[in-house]
């Protein structure tokens, strides 16, 4: 990716092994269950500590990872559960990880799998591998067969551990992790399972006319026409949008079908940061049968240094920058399985790079998409797309006893 600005990430493996050695020598990794408020709060300022000051982290606003956290506001634990834990050398936490349940998957998919989420850790082998076990037992305990993640607390958020495509900043809501994180999880017995990428479409490359002929063509003969989501009347839209979602991505690996409190939660949030100019509703007669939304990229004007707190900087930034944003995210695109094959995702995608031409924008992220998943991977490809990031799912057995 040539646009936005470049960052480093130092090769300092031969040092974080040396702390690894120094801290394990000192006191033994004792990892728990979270107790009370300050634990929680522990569990949810980790990683500002860990990440900060390496230059490809973006903290993320602690206001919304609270949120997420937060059992009586996150409506995935209407139905499913998790437990929090921390690993603790001597009184210093050095690593935590979320046990998960996710009861809906497991009843979508007719599998008993267990997952963790939320892994974060110091370059420390012994602790990432009990934080492992440790979910990997809680899974057990109650039946669970396999532990597969990461996924904070599903794929309906953050998941996948960055393996490839340190070099820039993550895009808004897509996670990032030091580059030991995968070597750290395969040492605990997990091994790959999926892979997940990220793509960037350049604005400044024109799509191939052929390519656009093609779709026009297509979405013509098929009586398809685009149209921009109605952000006017948002909450009727949004359910038009769940309905789509989850008929469109049903058969997809790991997907798991969101609630209407879900994607109102969801839909709430990302309200503030889509873009309707670059996001559409496909219909069909009058019938909505396929959407895409794309979010501007908050990332690029969160500040580094605010410790993802919203006061003073980022308040600020948000509210005078984010219209300013000339980078995008395609976070989700489907169309329902009876108008495949019409061209609409191709459309999606021209649409997409079009508007952001149009507003000075310099390109937007496609992710994630599976690896496998060359239904989707073939149109971004077709305008010029290329993979910059991979993640990485991982999944071992767990022994029932």
């Amino acid at each position: 990716m040539r646009s936005g600005r470049k960052v480093y990430v130092p090769a300092s493996k031969r040092l974080l092994a040396s702390a690894t050695r120094a801290r394990g020598a000192v006191e033994p990794c004792l990892v728990r269950p979270t107790q009370g408020r300050r634990e929680e709060r522990l569990f949810l300022t980790l990683p500002y500590r860990l990440y900060a000051g390496w230059p490809g982290w973006v903290p993320p606003l602690r206001m919304a990872e609270a949120a997420l956290q937060d059992r009586s506001k996150n409506p995935f634990f209407q139905h499913s559960a998790a437990e929090h834990f921390l690993a603790w050398r001597g009184g210093r936490v050095v690593g935590r990880v979320a046990a998960i349940e996710n009861r809906r998957h497991n009843e979508t998919h007719g599998e008993r799998i267990g997952f963790f989420g939320f892994l974060d850790v110091e370059p420390d082998a012994e602790a990432a591998q009990a934080l492992l076990r440790a979910a990997g037992g809680w899974c057990a305990a109650r039946g669970l067969a396999a532990l597969r993640g990461p996924a904070s607390y599903s794929t309906n958020d953050a998941c996948g551990a960055l393996v490839g495509g340190f070099e820039e900043r993550p895009a808004v809501q897509m996670p990032w992790n030091r580059p030991d994180l995968d070597g750290l999880i395969q040492s605990a017995g997990l091994t790959p399972v999926k892979d997940l990428v990220a793509y960037w479409i350049a604005a400044s490359r024109p799509a191939p006319e052929r390519f656009e002929r093609v779709v026009a063509r297509q979405l013509e003969r098929a009586g398809i026409v685009l149209r921009p989501l109605d952000l006017a009347h948002f909450a009727a839209e949004s359910e038009v949008l769940r309905d789509l979602y989850n008929r469109s991505w049903e058969k997809n690996w790991g997907f798991v079908p969101a609630t209407e409190a879900e994607f109102r939660h969801a839909a709430k949030d990302l309200k503030a940061v889509v873009d309707p100019d670059l996001s559409a509703v496909a219909e069909l007669r009058g019938v909505p049968v396929g959407f895409s939304a794309v979010l501007r990229d908050m990332n690029q004007v969160l500040a580094p240094r605010g410790g993802g707190r919203l006061l003073p900087t980022n308040l600020w930034r948000l509210l005078f920058g984010l219209k300013r944003v000339k980078r995008f995210r395609v976070i989700t695109l489907g169309v329902v399985p009876e108008a495949r094959g019409r061209g609409i995702n191709e459309a999606f995608f021209l649409h997409a790079h079009r508007a952001c031409r149009a507003k000075g924008g310099l390109g937007a992220e496609a992710s994630w998409v599976l690896a496998d998943n060359q239904r989707i991977r073939a149109p971004i490809e077709a305008m010029g797309g290329v993979v910059t990031k991979t993640y990485r799912m991982y999944e071992m057995a767990l022994s029932l006893g």
